[in-house]
């Protein structure tokens, strides 16, 4: 049973049964001590001799990837930022909804907090619908109201940073340094 490793995609297997893989596609016992340690993109192979990329064949490798590295950091900065909008805000020791449905509501009431026909209390769900906070007048609505738009406007402004940040990113490691710690 022997090692191969995969000309193109730098696939080992072990314990193989060599005649299965031909040496076109597949170096056979392939000598891995000069790789040890070493990220798989940084290999190259001449011949049948694996050997480490000097750092300008690094720097080149990085390069290509960096733009599907930013996309993929700001896809996740993205979810995030949704996943904590998603999971509201907090006023009166209770979670409520930012939900577009919501936000569009606390809107309208805002523009209306003032207006002799508004009957106060407001009555307001939570945001698994299981509780409702008895909002009594306009001052405390107002409060509410700001204490929601405020959340939103940390988790999204934030997020903006951190994407900026990704944007700014001129290596593989930059993009890696950009932590949501949100």
């Amino acid at each position: 049973m022997a090692c191969v490793l995969n000309r193109s995609t730098f696939e080992i297997r072990y314990s193989t049964n060599t005649p299965e893989y031909g040496v076109e596609d597949w170096v056979i016992n392939p000598d891995l001590s000069p790789v040890s340690g070493v990220e798989t993109k940084y290999w190259k192979l001449t011949g049948d001799v694996l050997s480490e990329m000097n750092q300008s064949e690094k720097d080149a490798v990085d390069a290509a990837c960096l733009p599907a590295c930013r996309e993929t950091k700001l896809a996740a900065i993205t979810a995030r930022t949704y996943e904590l909008i998603s999971g509201g805000f907090t006023f009166a020791t209770k979670q409520f909804s930012l939900s577009q449905a919501a936000q569009t509501q606390m809107i309208g009431l805002n523009m209306v907090r003032e207006d002799e026909n508004v009957t106060w209390p407001v009555v307001w769900s939570t945001l698994d619908d299981d509780d409702c906070y008895n909002i009594p007048d306009a001052a405390t609505f107002y409060s509410f109201y700001m204490t929601a738009m405020g959340t939103y406007r940390y988790y999204f402004d934030t997020g903006a940073t951190l994407k900026a940040s990704v944007r700014a990113a001129t290596t593989i490691a930059e993009v890696d340094a950009v932590v949501d710690e949100r």
